[in-house]
């Protein structure tokens, strides 16, 4: 069956005929400014003492004639065609807010309208869907562009400000049809606006902690196809509010579906080049098949593995059960013969170091005393604990999170790889070896990769190519974003290292990076360096990079790779001619100048019986750019970056489950994750481990 590709794009008329806009230098009523970055010749001509003024925005009242504004004639290219972007934006936004709607900027500057749900979900809060409508020029057509993406639901509580109690918990608000932050309202340049909030009529966007303190129970992970659900959402929001005469006053769309994907913007890799090799060169595409057959491409350096448990006085039940599995697998009709048949290791129970406790919410200072008082052979064996904790790493209460990292921590010093498993979500599955067995298949993996082993790599021709990729992760509560690099010698993607830094700390992170581009072009001059970058790399941030190589006398090619992991929430493509609608893996489609979506999941052919637990993940975005002038003139080498990105994918060794983002981006974003929250250091030895899984 041939593939039938549609973007979630609507397509509008050029207008008929140049708009004229009226500009003033000083701000008038119903005015809007237009930044310096917009202004064209035509505007520094009409406006001639702008040209070596410090001014940084000038006035537009758009259409309207305003008195003493001078009329120019937009033309539709250039910085212009921004400003009448930004027109379009501005009619698009005063229509839905004057027809009672929320409307907000998503977080990346586009519309967003809120849409309340009629019926009553829960009496503390009401519903909204929220859906982002994105204004571009010809980017996958020959004509304007209005991307519909839908961006998720958010639960607005039904007690307003004034009746909260804790207004620490109190982030987003609303109040009439705009969204504030609560937190931020000594913010002067906005006191006009927060002087005229009415507590009594302001309503608190629901937040993890705030549920919590109203016994609001956490809706289960959502497991149904996303794509069916998306394509039902922005279908029904367009056909409601953007087809309507009314909305197509201000934006002519014409026809009445989602553009089809030309088919010059559509390629394929080939899945076969996602191959993986485990032991004795047995290859494969699906570790969730082939893992437990074919075994392990290497085994942990040291041989002698013992484990044990860390777990509460109350958890004694759960933990002979889970003892059994680990040694004698989970019985009849299942998959999971035991930890040692499964990934190829030796490995016994140490009773000596079980370390039990009777805190359960503050268990650190048990677990150093019992941790003192024992003796560990680190010369010769390599120790692993299971840590049985009352709660995960993605608990919103802070001081249960430290107590994660601090046991963590704790383990790492000493050099022992640990395992954290969620009491509550074992209790649930544990007693179930059918259900269970698939967790234990992950936890199995995971200590694999932890000791040291490899479970499998590319089965591709090793070249000379250094790959490194750069994550990070956003702590809310700090406001405060840190990243951290993951260095992939060759192109086989095997993991050598980390660092991590706070953002802010370019010069750190660029420093880091050329250590390892010295380390590696030390032993063999690579062909090409790749960084694979969490978001778009500035000049800033490039030139030190490139300094450092020109400095080494390396003259190769610098690739750098922007790859979005907020899994394209603005333009998405599905395929009509297959019922799950996912496109399958390895399609690209180009969507801008070296700009491209790529799917990457498990669907390789056209099986309507694709199994719903590998999950629906939308399209990653990828842009492509080098400080090196002729660095793309190979007509191969974009196809070549966006292979590496799909192998790299295939590398994940924390759930045999397929993932769309590249362990380059995967792996540094876990380490920021929890690194950073640690009181110490990380010990140098423990840079080139996996222990963050």
């Amino acid at each position: 069956m041939s593939e039938n590709l549609h973007f979630n794009i609507l397509s509008f008329d050029w207008p008929k005929l140049k708009p004229t806009f009226y500009f003033t230098l000083e701000e008038t009523e119903n005015s809007h400014p237009i930044h310096k970055s917009k202004w064209s010749a035509k505007i520094l001509e009409a406006f001639p003492e702008l040209e070596n003024s410090d001014t940084e925005e000038i006035f537009t009242t758009f259409t309207e004639k305003a008195e003493g504004a001078i009329g120019l004639e937009i033309k539709m290219f250039g910085k212009e065609l921004r400003i009448y972007k930004q027109y379009l934006k501005h009619k698009i936004r005063t229509h839905f807010k004057e027809k009672g709607y929320i409307v907000v900027k998503n977080f990346i500057g586009d519309i967003q309208i809120w849409l309340k749900e009629k019926k009553e979900i829960h009496p503390l809060y009401n519903r909204y869907y929220k859906f982002s409508l994105k204004i571009q020029f010809a980017q996958v057509s020959e004509h304007p562009e209005l991307v519909v993406s839908f961006d998720g639901i958010t639960k607005v509580m039904t007690i307003p400000l004034s009746e909260i109690e804790d207004t620490t918990l109190v982030k987003r608000t609303v109040f009439q049809n705009s969204v504030f932050n609560y937190q931020k309202l000594n913010d002067p340049e906005k006191q006009d606006f927060y002087n005229s909030i009415v507590f009594e009529e302001a309503f608190p966007i629901l937040r993890k902690d705030l549920a919590k303190a109203y016994n609001i129970p956490e809706p289960a992970p959502e497991r149904s196809n996303r794509y069916i659900k998306y394509l039902k959402h922005i279908t029904t929001f367009a056909n409601a509010y953007l087809l309507s005469e009314d909305f197509k006053k201000i934006i002519p769309i014409y026809g009445k579906k989602f553009i089809e994907v030309p088919k010059k913007r559509i390629n394929h890799i080939d899945p076969q080049k996602g191959l993986l090799e485990y032991a004795n060169k047995n290859k494969g595409l699906i570790p969730k098949r082939e893992l437990g057959r074919h075994k392990p491409y290497r085994r942990p350096e040291n041989p002698n593995i013992k484990f044990f448990f860390i777990y509460h006085e109350s958890h004694q039940t759960q933990i002979k059960t889970l003892y059994k599995y680990l040694t004698k697998g989970t019985g009849k009709d299942t998959y999971y013969q035991s930890l040692e048949s499964y990934i190829n290791i030796k490995a016994k129970l140490s009773n000596e170091h079980f370390i039990k406790y009777t805190d359960l919410h503050n268990p650190i200072t048990e677990i150093i005393e019992q941790l003192e008082q024992k003796e560990f052979n680190q010369d010769s064996i390599r120790y692993a604990a299971f840590y049985i904790s009352p709660f995960d790493k993605f608990t919103p209460n802070k001081e249960d999170k430290l107590v994660y990292v601090k046991v963590k921590e704790l383990l790492l010093k000493e050099g022992i790889i640990s395992q954290v498993i969620d009491y509550n979500k074992m209790q649930i599955d544990i007693n179930k070896p059918r259900s269970y067995q698939y967790t234990l298949h992950n936890i199995s993996l995971a200590i694999h990769a932890k000791l040291g082993g490899v479970p499998w790599k590319l089965a591709v021709t090793e070249k000379k190519e250094l790959v490194i990729g750069v994550g990070a992760f956003t702590y809310q509560d700090a406001n405060r974003r840190y990243i951290a690099s993951a260095f992939s010698f060759q192109n086989n993607g095997l993991f050598n290292g980390f660092d991590y830094f706070s953002e802010s700390n370019s010069k750190a992170l660029a420093g880091s990076i050329c250590n390892r581009i010295r380390t590696f072009s030390s032993q063999v001059e690579p062909d090409k360096v790749v960084i694979h970058f969490y978001k778009d790399m500035s000049e800033k941030e490039i030139k030190p990079i490139k300094k450092g190589m020109q400095l080494l006398g390396l003259n190769v090619p610098l690739y750098i790779l922007n790859i979005n992991k907020t899994e394209a929430q603005d333009i998405i493509a599905y395929d009509s001619n297959w019922s799950n609608l996912m496109p399958k893996s390895g399609t690209y489609i180009r969507i801008g100048f070296n700009k491209f979506l790529l799917f990457n999941n498990a669907r390789y052919n056209n099986d309507y019986k694709y199994p719903a637990s590998e999950g629906y993940p939308f399209p990653i975005k990828i842009s492509m750019s080098s400080p090196d002038e002729d660095a793309f003139e190979d007509a191969n080498i974009i196809t070549e970056l966006l292979t590496q990105v799909y192998q790299f994918s295939r590398l994940y060794w924390k759930s045999l489950r397929q993932q769309n983002v590249p362990v380059t981006i995967k792996y540094p974003e876990m380490v920021a994750q929890i690194a950073p929250l640690f009181q110490g250091t990380i010990h140098k030895e423990s840079k080139d481990k996996l222990w963050f899984l």
